[in-house]
């Protein structure tokens, strides 16, 4: 979703278009509870910084490492396979 929020605002032609093509996305990500890896980056070492009850094995194995997977299988895979149906080859009809 987060891909695809980056595809839509670049396909908009105005401010107004790039917002809300960022903002449904997003918030639909946020709203299922999806993580990403990035954001992760962040707040993970920030709670190892403050003293909570993690350790660096359980950040790296059970959070970073399927966090940072599902992250490049659906924006590499899926995002792109839906834009490639749009504009490219996959799109394409038979003749």
């Amino acid at each position: 979703l987060v891909c695809l929020a980056v595809w839509l605002a670049g396909a908009a032609n105005d401010m107004a278009g790039k917002m809300v093509g960022i903002w449904f996305p997003i918030s639909t990500f946020v709203a299922i509870g999806f993580e990403h890896s990035v954001a992760n980056m962040f707040l993970l070492p920030l709670g190892l910084l403050k003293g909570a009850d993690l350790s660096l094995g359980d950040v790296l194995l059970k959070n970073m490492l399927p966090v940072t997977i599902g992250n490049a299988v659906a924006g590499a895979l899926i995002v792109a396979a839906g834009y490639s149906y749009a504009f490219g080859k996959l799109g394409e009809e038979k003749a």
